[in-house]
């Protein structure tokens, strides 16, 4: 007894992995309407960044300071303050050892101490108190106000993304382009506060400066992680809001509010002119250091505002720590970006070439089992690219999304012509069956497409790259086969859909078919090929396939023109030898169907005239409606 064929893997470890993780994440939310699930995220964000931005450094003292220490930044009590005053206290204790202490009191915006003063015992207290009260004492209202400020902000970053959204498409859903940007924003605000954290203790260790400044310690902090991270994945605009949402943040978090600030939309500024197009990881490394030098001379730029003292020391200290925000810029962006491509499904040049691995189980699975079709897809993929670079579209998105296009014939390979070496088995299958089988394979192509973890940009060219169609051959077959007064529901022979809904998958659409179509002729020489792809264009054109995307006449010429370039490139070697002769062709099929040749070298069915390749009115190749007596 022979044991059941087991399914093949297409998945990796970390595709199930994250499939697992993204089902129990999603579970707690799955079942509350989308704008309660919008409003709910939103709340926790701003509540979450509000968090973060309290307890900060405001006019409170940073740098520790002793007795005779020189103030090196002027301070200010923020509100109405008590303190325990030591000489009062001690001039009631020299009369009365068991007086308790005296309290002295602070009004607000009151000076303490400015810079250039002599820190006394009484600064000292005064210092403590401020300090005890920023971290402890904050009330209620404060987070109030914080709090709709954080919300206002974030509001602002969505209507932006509507905004965007109709001026131009995002790569990802309105939705998904606000979580990766306010999550990048949120991340870089942790980034920040720890940062201030570690530039104070930093600074309370040193007595002398310039390593007892925490401003310039702070020039360390990576200000421009998020805006790398937004430039690389997303666009400059949407980048250009994450450096100003961030800067504001830095300025609330950071000491010397304002120069940091300008010093956070600096940094940000470099990161974003200063990233090419991100084809290779180590484009992040370069704009990393591109954003490392841009720091280093604005941190100097920033003593030289402040007008602090600048001595060699502090120069040197200030521009380390600039190089250093380059650098830990660098780290924390490579580190974000393969996390947010496999969260967001962000599809960027490197990840397209990562796709294009031909060890990934799926592609692996496709030459192996369906070697007609890979050979298939390759050229396609090379078809589509030379066509989007003739328009200016994403020649690579073109190239990859072929690979995958027709992963859907892993179901049953032998059912489609390119990877036949005999009989036909749709020979023994009613038309409507066959039609089935056929265009099953788009939806099976879209589930395995979501199982193994595929972009979705790239999972579009399935269902797309073949329309709404119809099997017309398919159909006539039926319809000649059908027994008198007998209704053949011409649904059955339809694809799905969609229509092609950007430049990229009409084009798949396009080259398709034609490689098709040319694969099939018998002599595919310049005048046959340009033949049959202006019938093809025709086709698809006439059809409506190419109203839901935005190509235009133009285009479509030079679109074609490029197919049958490529196309005569790859088969012009295509010649006869003297003295061979072609078989006859069998006229079995002709009432319903054009005759046909099996080459058994090369897998497919080859024609004598482009007007014997079975084209659809929607322009698709139907080889496989052609019987086996057909081809002999």
């Amino acid at each position: 007894m022979s044991s059941r064929r087991r399914r093949p893997i297409f998945t990796t470890r970390l595709t199930r992995a994250r499939n697992v993780a993204a089902r129990v994440f999603a579970r707690p939310l799955s079942w509350l309407r989308p704008t309660t699930q919008f409003v709910i995220a939103f709340t926790v964000l701003s509540i979450a960044t509000t968090f973060l931005l309290s307890h900060t450094h405001t006019q409170a003292p940073m740098e520790m300071y002793r007795e005779g220490d020189v103030v090196r930044t002027s301070v200010i009590a923020p509100a109405d303050i008590g303190y325990e005053d030591p000489q009062l206290t001690e001039a009631a204790r020299a009369t009365n050892p068991s007086a308790p202490p005296v309290t002295g009191w602070l009004r607000r915006n009151q000076v303490v101490a400015r810079e250039g003063d002599t820190v006394t015992a009484r600064m000292l207290a005064q210092m403590d108190a401020i300090r005890a009260y920023s971290h402890h004492e904050r009330r209620p209202e404060h987070y109030l106000g914080l709090l709709f400020l954080v919300a206002a902000l974030y509001w602002g970053v969505w209507k932006f993304v509507e905004h965007r959204s109709l001026d131009k498409a995002l790569p990802l859903s309105q939705a998904k382009t606000y979580t990766l940007l306010t999550s990048a924003i949120l991340i870089e605000t942790l980034l920040m506060r720890v940062g201030v954290i570690v530039a104070k203790s930093i600074s309370v260790q040193y007595e002398r400066a310039p390593w007892n400044d925490a401003t310039i310690l702070s020039f360390a902090i990576p200000f421009a992680a998020a805006t790398l991270l937004v430039a690389l994945l997303m666009d400059v605009q949407l980048a250009l809001i994450t450096a100003i949402i961030t800067a504001i943040f830095a300025g609330l978090l950071a000491p010397n509010g304002v120069m940091m600030a300008c010093y956070a939309m600096i940094s940000s500024s470099a990161a974003i002119f200063g990233v090419g197009r991100y084809r290779e990881r180590q484009s992040v490394t370069v704009a990393g250091l591109y954003v490392a030098i841009v720091n280093a001379l604005a941190a100097i730029a920033v003593l030289f505002a402040t007008q602090q003292p600048l001595t060699i020391g502090s120069l040197l200290l200030a521009f380390g720590c600039g190089l250093a925000g380059g650098v830990l810029t660098t780290i924390f962006t490579a580190g974000g970006l393969p996390v947010n491509e496999a969260v967001f499904g962000v599809l960027t040049d490197v990840k397209l070439l990562e796709l294009s691995n031909a060890d990934l189980p799926v592609l692996g699975q496709l030459a192996l089992r369906a070697p007609g079709t890979n050979q298939h897809s390759h050229a396609v993929g090379q078809l589509a690219e030379e066509a989007c670079r003739a328009i200016g579209a994403n020649a690579l998105l073109a190239r990859i999304g072929a690979l995958y296009h027709d992963i859907g014939k892993l179901a049953a390979p032998d059912m489609f012509i390119e990877n036949q070496t005999g009989d036909n088995p749709h020979d023994r299958l009613r038309p409507s069956n066959s039609a089935r089988i056929i265009t099953s394979h788009v939806t099976y192509g879209a589930r395995l497409a979501k199982e193994i973890g595929l972009p979705k940009k790239i999972a579009d060219f399935i269902p797309q790259h073949h329309g709404t169609r119809t099997l017309h051959f398919f159909l006539r077959k039926a319809q000649a086969q059908a027994i008198h007064g007998e209704q053949v529901n011409e649904a059955e022979f339809r694809y799905p859909g969609p229509k092609p809904q950007f430049k990229e998958s009409a084009i798949m659409m396009l080259a398709d078919s034609c490689e098709a179509a040319a694969r099939s002729l018998a002599r595919p020489d310049p005048q046959n090929i340009r033949t049959i792809c202006n019938k093809i264009f025709e086709a698809i054109v006439s059809d409506g396939q190419l109203d839901e995307c935005d190509l235009s006449l133009r285009e479509l010429t030079a679109i074609r023109e490029s197919i049958i370039t490529a196309l005569t490139a790859i088969y012009h070697a295509r010649i006869d030898y003297p003295g061979f002769n072609p078989p006859a062709l069998s006229n079995s099929m002709a009432a319903v169907l054009p005759a046909a040749e099996l080459d058994t070298e090369e897998r497919g069915v080859h024609y004598n005239k482009p007007s014997e390749v079975p084209i659809s009115q929607g322009g698709e190749v139907e080889d496989e409606a052609v019987t086996s007596k057909g081809r002999q």
